[in-house]
């Protein structure tokens, strides 16, 4: 047995094979991995798919500085490749380091390389009914016991689809644990973007496996696979997600992607702070080419903020639909089709717009189509995800993709005076692989591409503001944290799952049964550093279900702008009058006559309001924070989801979930001030009973002031002090769907 331990690890592999055999937690006193066999050391993926086979395989121990320890690995395969590992286990209480390569002597082409694996995990607490397993899958999901809910072959994470990311993931990492009694936290700590996936998922053996899979950045006969970051796994103590998402954050602000600081420190930001201050509300979808000024008008008169609205794809000289085609070169951009009244209200009314783009994919049979050919975008046979990527793209890395891209979006600045511009099927959801060499880049690319992207993005803002004489912010759909500093904005659909698409799509049954949830961890990890969150994807209609309080509290109070989404349905109902017609749309959608509901808009309104107000410093420039402890009840409301494509199975999906009553979050702004919010998404008031000590350390009494304020729905609530929060306890009553803010001041 090859062994590596120290205080706390012990790590245990065959000399047979070097597969992971064994992990212990010595202080926690839990064996994670025991007995663990037949299970691959390494898995390398070639045209034929993946294989853990090896002719030979040799090791060496040897100390490393300062007192740890260090294997060497070294397979040999049956046609002439090698794949190198080194591990390192840091003394004391240090965690592992894991390195790997593959050196190619044969004519195989090599797509990807697999490890660490590490198999066979097991439970940790009792029956697993506290183990969760915190995954940047999308922008973060918590799966309960996961051991039991995983399939084999089926639902889990590994080979996630969109958003592609990190193969689906925003960040990189993931942590499994037992609630409050250890855990494992896994990362790469790569700060260049190179594509990789990270499995946590069931195996073969019916146990939970972890893994990290490396691509290839040039695939071809005697081209091998050199990852030049390592993969940490380390133990934590299981204090849920937050833990590990603390020591994330720590790696992650010092990498370039945060390197303009966080906002509130950033001198360019009165530039475009209307992106932060004054919008209460995102809408998306609404037809451009359309008269909408109806449905905009009592839109922003009974909401009462600023509203950021994301115009449909129906602006184009060429049809831009979800069905039947969209944009080639230039010439099918250009004349754009806006309908000018729709402009001049929201103008008129202080909002702001930007334009919807499909902007990679390309019509290759419209307007320079022999260009597009040239420049478009090869992905391979195994694409390790469900994704099927039918779209025509083009590859960012070619030179006319980023000519078109800069001197379209240049062009529409200059005719159309957009406040913002929006990017749909774009760089944080297209697998950043390539086939074509063609371009200028090697064969498969992967760190070339996120590079292009970069690129294309950076040289296209600077046009755009050129044309417009300021800052244009620029948004994409789903966010990657590569992208921070660049991209302004998302659009996210995951907050109001289930009734809701694409995110978090492979575990939808388990979040229907509450067996899996949407997790604040990329707003927890990143929220200051300024990319606002868009999501919700409602209607103001009483028929989409009481979960629709629930899905606006939770958006505002982890930082989101609520977004009310027309993209495969039509708008509501106005005045008992008619609501817009699937003709004029670009999806055919079913008729509905779901009437406008002015008490939903109304609620929607305090919470966009407290948006733009009193929580704007904490939402929009604050640090999110863990959240204090206190009980709740739980309550039960129903929703269904209609706005969706007619040939999925969520189409016209309804039921129940179960929620806490009242939701909560803390923030911090600049270390000056804490905010505490409590929102209860219920029809009954409720009682909120916790204590301060999480936010006064070394001291049992509040040295400042409190302050608590509720906020009803449309109504200017009453402001009041409790004097028991002096003590570093607090208790107060919120009435029904009624939100209060505590303020803490040292």
């Amino acid at each position: 047995m090859i062994v590596l331990e120290n205080k706390r690890i012990r790590l245990e592999l065959s000399e047979e094979t070097g597969a992971v055999c064994a992990l212990r937690d010595a202080f926690a006193g839990i064996d994670y991995i025991t007995g663990s066999a037949g299970c691959d050391a390494f898995r390398l993926e070639t045209d034929d798919g993946f294989s853990g086979a090896f002719a030979s395989f040799s090791y060496s121990l040897e100390p490393s500085e300062p007192g740890g320890k260090r294997a060497h690995l070294v397979w040999q395969t049956g046609n002439a490749i090698t794949v190198s590992a080194e591990i390192w286990l840091a003394a004391g209480e240090g965690g592992l380091q894991f390195r790997c390569s593959a050196d190619n002597g044969s004519p195989v082409r090599l797509l990807s390389l697999e490890y660490p694996v590490l198999p066979d995990f097991g439970t940790i607490t009792d029956e697993g009914l506290d183990d969760y397993v915190a995954h940047s899958f999308a922008t973060g999901v918590k799966v309960r016991n996961p051991l039991k809910h995983f399939e084999t072959g089926g639902k889990g994470l590994r080979f996630m689809p969109y958003p592609e990311s990190f193969s689906g993931a925003s960040m990189q990492f993931f942590t499994y644990y037992g609630l409050n009694r250890c855990g494992i936290y896994f990362a790469a700590v790569d700060g260049d973007g190179h594509p990789k996936w990270l499995n946590f998922y069931k195996n073969d053996n019916g146990l939970l496996e972890a893994s990290f899979i490396h691509g290839c950045q040039d695939m071809g006969p005697g081209k091998g696979v050199y990852p030049p970051y390592a993969i940490v796994v380390e133990p934590t103590e299981g204090r849920d997600w937050y833990e590990a998402a603390d020591r994330y954050r720590g790696w992650a602000e010092k990498q370039k992607w945060c390197a303009k600081g966080p906002l509130a420190e950033r001198p360019e930001t009165a530039a475009y702070e209307w992106l932060y201050k004054d919008m209460g509300v995102a809408t998306f979808g609404i037809n451009a080419g359309s008269d909408r000024t109806a449905w905009l008008k009592a839109y922003h008169e009974t909401i009462g903020t600023g509203m950021f609205h994301v115009l449909g794809p129906d602006w184009t000289n060429a049809p831009q639909t979800f069905y039947k085609g969209f944009p080639g070169g230039f010439d099918d951009w250009f004349p754009t089709r806006f309908n000018e009244a729709n402009l001049a209200y929201i103008k008129e009314a202080g909002d702001k717009f930007a334009p919807f783009e499909f902007d990679y994919l390309y019509h290759f049979e419209g307007a320079d189509g022999d260009l597009g050919r040239a420049a478009a975008q090869k992905f391979p046979d195994l694409k390790k995800s469900i994704d099927g990527y039918k779209f025509p793209f083009l590859c960012p890395a070619h030179p006319y993709a980023h000519d078109f891209h800069v001197r379209r979006d240049a062009e529409l600045q200059r005719v159309n005076d957009v406040d913002a511009i929006y990017y749909d099927i774009s760089a944080n959801n297209i697998l950043k692989i390539c086939m074509d060499d063609s371009h200028g880049h090697p064969v498969g690319a992967g760190r070339l591409i996120e590079e292009a992207y970069r690129q294309n993005y950076a040289d296209t803002k600077i046009a755009m503001a050129s044309a417009a004489g300021r800052y244009v912010p620029m948004g994409t759909e789903m966010m990657n944290e590569t992208m921070l500093g660049l991209i302004d904005y998302y659009q996210a659909r995951a907050g109001g799952q289930p009734a809701a698409p694409l995110e978090l799509w492979p575990i939808r049954e388990l979040l229907k049964s509450g067996d899996a949830e949407l997790i604040p961890m990329f707003a927890y990890v990143y929220q200051e550093y300024g990319a606002v969150r868009m999501d919700g994807w409602g209607k103001l209609v009483e028929e989409i279900g009481q979960l629709y309080f629930f899905t606006v509290a939770r958006t505002y109070l982890w930082g989101g702008l609520y977004e009310l989404n027309y993209e495969y349905s039509p708008m509501e109902a106005l005045n008992g009058g008619l609501e817009n017609a699937p003709e004029e749309h670009y999806y055919p959608f079913e008729a509905r006559g779901y009437a406008f509901s002015e008490r939903r808009a109304a609620y929607l309104g305090a919470y966009a309001k407290l948006r733009v107000g009193a929580a704007n410093k904490y939402w929009a420039y604050g640090r999110m924070l863990r959240p204090l402890e206190f009980e709740t009840s739980r309550i039960r409301m129903d929703w269904f989801h209609y706005n969706h494509g007619k040939e999925t199975p969520e189409y016209n999906n309804a039921g129940e979930l179960e929620v806490d009553a009242v939701i909560h979050s803390a923030w911090t702004y600049k270390g000056e001030s804490t905010g505490l919010f409590f929102a209860n998404v219920s029809e009954q008031a409720q009682k909120v009973k916790t204590k301060l000590a999480t936010y006064l350390p070394g001291a049992d009494r509040v040295q400042g002031s409190v302050t608590v304020r509720l906020f009803g729905a449309g109504e200017h609530a009453e402001q009041l002090d409790i004097a028991a929060a002096s003590s570093g306890e607090l208790e107060f009553d919120i009435p029904a769907r009624c939100a209060a803010m505590i303020e803490l001041t040292v």
